[in-house]
């Protein structure tokens, strides 16, 4: 007849495999290995700043723009590419004419209305 302390070992060796298991698994909010140190480090020598971005917090280097803040009403006028209406402005196609602001930097999950020829245009987020 078994004892009880025989018919808890394969239980018992499980839970230790998966605590040991436990350890390889990467840290919440990112899927990836971080980054090697000289590509954090041309990064900040570049001006960025090594971050996570996007709801995966995938993580990256993030760069400011130099007409950060600039006022617009098309992104071909910022280096970035985009102009953002601004703050709380309803996401309805059409509205305008406005003004905006150039993207303040190269995180490719900026959320915030675009701006094209004056007028807010349908926007997608990277998520």
């Amino acid at each position: 007849m078994n004892t009880d302390s025989e018919r808890c070992k394969p239980w018992l060796a499980a839970g230790v495999l998966v605590a040991g298991l436990a350890g390889c698994s990467a840290p919440l909010g990112g899927t990836e290995r971080a980054a090697p140190a000289t590509e954090a480090q041309r990064c900040v020598d570049g001006g960025g700043t090594w971050q996570r971005v996007c709801m995966m917090g995938t993580l990256a280097c993030v760069v400011p723009h130099p007409d950060a803040g600039k006022s617009c009403t098309d992104g071909s006028a910022c280096a970035g590419k985009r102009c953002l209406a601004p703050q709380g402005t309803a996401s309805f196609p059409g509205q305008g004419p406005m003004q905006g602001q150039c993207v303040a930097n190269n995180n490719p999950c900026y959320f915030g209305i675009n701006i094209e020829k004056g007028l807010t245009v349908p926007t997608a987020v990277a998520d």
